[in-house]
C-alpha cells in the first residue's frame, strides 16, 4: 500500500511538472511567438546588423551607443508605410531596413542598442514597438509620446529638465483631430499632457544640454498629434545635429538641429532610462 501511495505522489508530481511546462509554453507563444514576421534586409545582412552590435555592445554610454548605431543607416533612402497595418488586418512584426521614415529609424536604433544578436533584435523590436509586446495594431506605439508613458517606457522626458520653466506643457487628446475624426481607426483617443521647449526660447544653454543620443521630436500644434517629427541628437566638431530619415531630402542624413527647429513649433526630448 504505502509503496502504490508513493508512486501516485510521484505520477501527480511528474503531471504536475508537465503541467506547468505545457502552461509556460503556451504564455511563450501568446507573448512573443503568436506573430508573423517580415523582414527585409536591403543592403543589410544578418552578419552585419550583428557586427554592428556586437560592436556597439562595447560601448557603456547608452547616448554614445545610439550615437554609433544612428551612424550605420546614413544615407538610407527615404520610405513612407512600411509597416502598413490597419485595425483590420493582422498585425505583423516587420523589420524593413531597405527604405525608413522618421519613427521606424528610431525603433531599429533603440532595439539594435538593447540586442547583441538579431533574434534577440526581433524581440526587442517587438518590446520597443508595442505595449508589453504585444504585436497588435491597438497596442502599436504610434505616438511620439507612447515611448515615455506607461508601463514598459523607451525612454524618460527629459524635455522639462532642459527647459526648465521655459518648457511648455500642452493637454492633447491624442488620435483626435480638431473635426472630431481620428488620424488612426481602431486606436483609442488618450488625453496626455506633452512638454515641449518652444522654438523663440531654445538658447545656447538648452542645445548645450541636450545630449548626444537623445530621441528627438518636433512638437506638432495641431489637434490629436504630439509630434510631426523625430530623429536622433548627435554632436560633430562641437556642433548639435538632428539625425533623422527626412521626407524631403528623401534619406537619413544630419541637419543642424538649432536651424531646423527654428520654423518649427519646439522640441521634445526622450533620453535613454536603461544603462
Amino acid at each position: 500500500m504505502k509503496t502504490n501511495r508513493v508512486a501516485r505522489i510521484l505520477f501527480l508530481a511528474a503531471v504536475a511538472v508537465v503541467s506547468a511546462k505545457l502552461l509556460l509554453s503556451v504564455l511563450h507563444a501568446d507573448s512573443s511567438a503568436a506573430y508573423e514576421k517580415e523582414v527585409i534586409l536591403g543592403d543589410w545582412t544578418r552578419q552585419r546588423a550583428e557586427a554592428a552590435m556586437e560592436k556597439a555592445g562595447e560601448i557603456r554610454d547608452p547616448g554614445a551607443k545610439i550615437e554609433f548605431l544612428s551612424e550605420k543607416f546614413l544615407g538610407t533612402p527615404y520610405a513612407e508605410n512600411t509597416l502598413g497595418g490597419s485595425a483590420d488586418l493582422k498585425e505583423v512584426l516587420t523589420v524593413n531596413l531597405s527604405g525608413l521614415d522618421c519613427f521606424t529609424y528610431i525603433d531599429y536604433v533603440e532595439s539594435m542598442r538593447r540586442s547583441r544578436g538579431f533574434a534577440e533584435f526581433l524581440e526587442n523590436l517587438a518590446a520597443v514597438r508595442y505595449k508589453d509586446a504585444a504585436v497588435r495594431w491597438e497596442r502599436r506605439r504610434h505616438f511620439f509620446s507612447d515611448w515615455a508613458s506607461g508601463e514598459g517606457k523607451n525612454a524618460r522626458d527629459a524635455t522639462v529638465e532642459i527647459g526648465g520653466k521655459l518648457a511648455v506643457t500642452e493637454k492633447k487628446k491624442l488620435n483626435r483631430k480638431a473635426d472630431g475624426s481620428l488620424w488612426l481607426a481602431g486606436i483609442d483617443v488618450v488625453e496626455r499632457e506633452v512638454s515641449y521647449i518652444p522654438s523663440e526660447r531654445l538658447g545656447p544653454r538648452m542645445l548645450d544640454a541636450v545630449r548626444a543620443g537623445d530621441y528627438i521630436g518636433i512638437y506638432s500644434d495641431e489637434d490629436g498629434l504630439d509630434v510631426s517629427h523625430t530623429g536622433i541628437a548627435v554632436r560633430k566638431n562641437g556642433k548639435l545635429y538632428l539625425r533623422h530619415a527626412s521626407s524631403r531630402h528623401r534619406r537619413v542624413l544630419d541637419e543642424n538641429l538649432a536651424v531646423y527647429v527654428k520654423k518649427r513649433p519646439g522640441l521634445v526630448v526622450y533620453r535613454s532610462n536603461e544603462p
